[in-house]
């Protein structure tokens, strides 16, 4: 059956007026100024077995809950799960729902609170204090938290964020691995976000301002207009949470890394690190955004990493990728005052055969295809028998900048080769035939000198 809208007009004005009856007979069931529990039960009862009807209707969106109106300028509305609280968190103040509780409670709750009033009433003050502490402990969920996130502002949020929500959970403090978890449960970006920030909102300690983390993360995940939007001054600046400088790096340190790195570095970044340009490879196959790979593959350099030597190593790492800026910061960042604190030290790479013996690795890869020119790349790659169609599929998914696209081109040309192939040969004799005898002196000699100091 087709109900026209004119029908179902008039029979949400028949439901409107059989609602205001139930509630006028309410009132006059209690001699008080408001309903008794009971009445304000069965009326609420009512209401939802008759809206229930619209939620199964297979309107898209229409859900039924139970909302209270906020007292705060914000006018927000509190989402009601349980009526267990008698301040519902708002801000620093919260707001008292006494009254809610004292219409809506389960019965046998308000029997527990009449029957501890009556005795805290005989007992006297100081008695009934130390009873509350040795038998009725409060419970830690019944703590207001300090500047308590409503579901509604975690909702905004989360409709806001988009694909770059795994970073935004970092900022917020939660750990790389436990944001990617979400994504395994959910793949829907906007509830993969809002089950995320759910879950920090309940791991956060009493003595924690919520709305202080959020607004800070928001400013630096730049949706600064989202936070004013929210918070419309209400945390200023110098308010925003700071933490003591360590001595190895967090998950909110290599994010910092990630916002100021030169996004065309990355690759090479992780590669003088010790990672292999392969695995480079897999790793953003997983990501959509460049962003989130930057932080995976610094994530997996910092765990096989002493915790003494995380930051020494970056520092100088960042410095040979002409990154002076960045290692500065991040030098700081830690209270390393001194230069000598981040002397350059060994980083952890495999162990792989000499360039004497003609056998190039990624980190000598990179040294090369750093000194090669753009115009080169395809008669290059010619010359080391790379088919056209190959270089130029190459140069369209790693270019800019051309470096990349150099080192994946030597990356693919030196799978193909024998064990018997002397590379750093094959190299110089294909740099002798585009003309460049300059760059292949350089070469050379940058292996002899590792060579040398492998030894």
């Amino acid at each position: 059956m087709v109900l026209s809208v004119a029908s179902i007009k008039h029979r949400c004005m028949f439901k409107t007026t059989i609602i205001r009856r139930k509630i006028f007979n309410a009132a006059q069931l209690t001699q008080e100024d408001e309903p008794s529990p009971i009445v304000c039960k069965k009326v609420l009862i009512f209401l939802e077995t008759e809206l229930k009807l619209f939620c199964q209707s297979g309107a898209r969106g229409v859900e039924l809950t139970r909302y209270i109106a906020c007292d705060c300028r914000n006018a927000h509305m509190h989402i009601v799960r349980q009526f267990d609280m008698d301040v519902l968190p708002c801000g620093s103040n919260g707001m008292e729902v006494t009254c809610y509780c004292r219409l809506f409670e389960d019965d046998v709750q308000q029997q527990v609170q009449r029957c501890r009033r009556g005795f805290d009433a005989r007992i006297g003050t100081r008695a009934r204090k130390m009873k509350n502490r040795l038998f009725f402990p409060r419970p830690a969920a019944h703590k207001v938290k300090q500047g308590f996130v409503d579901d509604v502002t975690i909702v905004t949020v989360s409709d806001d964020l988009n694909i770059s929500w795994r970073r935004f959970g970092v900022r917020l403090g939660l750990k790389w691995s436990k944001v990617n978890k979400f994504n395994a449960d959910d793949t829907q970006t906007y509830k993969a976000a809002k089950n995320m920030m759910n879950d920090w909102r309940s791991s956060l300690s009493n003595d924690i301002h919520q709305r202080k983390v959020l607004c800070t993360a928001l400013k630096q995940h730049k949706l600064s207009q989202l936070a004013e939007e929210l918070f419309e001054g209400e945390i200023r600046d110098e308010n925003l949470v700071t933490r003591e400088a360590e001595k190895w790096f967090n998950d909110q340190d290599l994010l910092f890394i990630c916002d100021n790195l030169d996004p065309e570095s990355w690759r090479r970044l992780r590669v003088r690190l010790g990672l292999k340009w392969t695995d480079i490879k897999k790793i953003t196959k997983n990501y959509r955004l460049v962003e989130d790979c930057i932080v995976e593959l610094l994530v997996t350099w910092r765990d096989d990493q002493s915790k003494s030597q995380q930051i020494p190593i970056m520092v100088n790492t960042l410095r040979q990728q002409k990154l002076v800026g960045l290692a500065q910061s991040v030098r700081e960042r830690h209270g390393y005052s001194d230069e000598s604190e981040v002397a350059p030290i060994h980083i952890n790479l495999p162990e792989i055969p000499t360039p004497m013996q003609g056998c190039l690795v990624d980190i000598d890869i990179v040294f090369i295809a750093n000194k090669l020119d753009g115009k080169d790349l395809t008669i290059f790659g010619i010359y080391l028998a790379m088919e056209k169609h190959e270089i130029n599929r190459i140069e369209s998914d790693f270019s800019p900048p051309i470096v990349d696209a150099y080192i994946e081109m030597l990356v693919q040309w030196r799978s193909r080769q024998e064990a018997e192939v002397n590379h750093l040969k094959s190299i110089s004799e294909a740099l002798n035939k585009v003309e460049r005898i300059n760059i292949k002196k350089e070469i050379e000699l940058y292996c002899h000198e590792r060579c040398g100091k492998l030894k």
